[in-house]
């Protein structure tokens, strides 16, 4: 029962790229843009943002060539420039300012796509449940079972840190926001605590106890906060702000 259109567009080699533009009931209170992770396509991700749709949100989420409906072959440096040829597509079709959010390997990408953009249009960057640099989280994953431990060397020299987060984190000048679930298996937390120490003010680190991968949002406390978050967007353009928040099921804390 949700409205949306599909869209299509294409990306800076002409690969045809497909999103889709969902839309709320009722008048809508603002825009966010998903990048979403590796696994599976579009049609699968939207179903993490029903909820905000529900409290009068519009959301563009898009597939990376190869991804669902959008054409071409998987490439790393081709999927960050259509996450650069998406937010081209929605400025073109949404006239406001609006949020962007990047999951996993889709914070990797957006983090590299909002380099070098013109980006006062964006009110902030939600960044959830991403890895500092690709050698990094493959020098974690073979050092998790004792087969592959000694093949921890490969990965510095299988990856250039061309496009790691944590060298472009500090060139984002606009609010961010860290999500990260506490039991995240895939990738530890630890990954957004580095992010967010390398990054600029204003920022926000959540740790959302007892959530697992990009399941953050699954916390009613969670989802409570990102709304406030959205509603008060304005207060998190104080340069001072560094805050860390840990949010369990019943209650929140806080530390400066």
């Amino acid at each position: 029962d949700l409205s949306y259109k599909d869209v299509y567009f294409d990306a800076y080699d002409m690969t045809r790229l497909h999103a889709w533009h969902i839309y709320p009931k009722g008048k809508a209170r603002g825009m966010l843009f998903v990048a979403h992770g590796n696994a599976q396509n579009l049609s699968s991700h939207f179903t993490s943002w029903i909820w905000l749709i529900e409290e009068g949100y519009e959301l563009f989420i898009f597939d990376y060539r190869a991804y669902g409906q959008s054409e071409g072959e998987i490439d790393l440096e081709g999927s960050i420039e259509d996450t650069k040829a998406a937010l081209d597509a929605l400025q073109q079709r949404y006239d406001g300012k609006y949020w962007v959010c990047g999951q996993s390997l889709g914070g990797t990408l957006l983090i590299n796509a909002l380099q070098e953009r013109d980006n006062q249009r964006i009110h902030g960057v939600i960044i959830d449940s991403t890895f500092t640099g690709f050698s990094n989280i493959t020098r974690e994953k073979l050092d998790s079972a004792w087969l592959t431990w000694p093949f921890q060397w490969i990965a510095p020299l299988s990856f250039s840190d061309d496009y790691d987060a944590i060298e472009k984190i500090s060139s984002l000048n606009k609010p961010l926001l860290f999500l990260h679930g506490s039991v995240d298996t895939v990738i530890s937390a630890n990954h957004s605590w580095q992010l967010f120490e390398a990054a600029l003010q204003p920022k926000e680190l959540w740790l959302i106890k007892g959530a697992g991968h990009i399941q953050g949002f699954e916390n009613p406390n969670a989802q409570e906060m990102f709304l406030e978050f959205l509603e008060g967007f304005e207060s998190y353009y104080d340069p001072r702000l560094s805050r860390m928040k840990i949010i369990e099921a019943l209650q929140i804390s806080e530390e400066e």
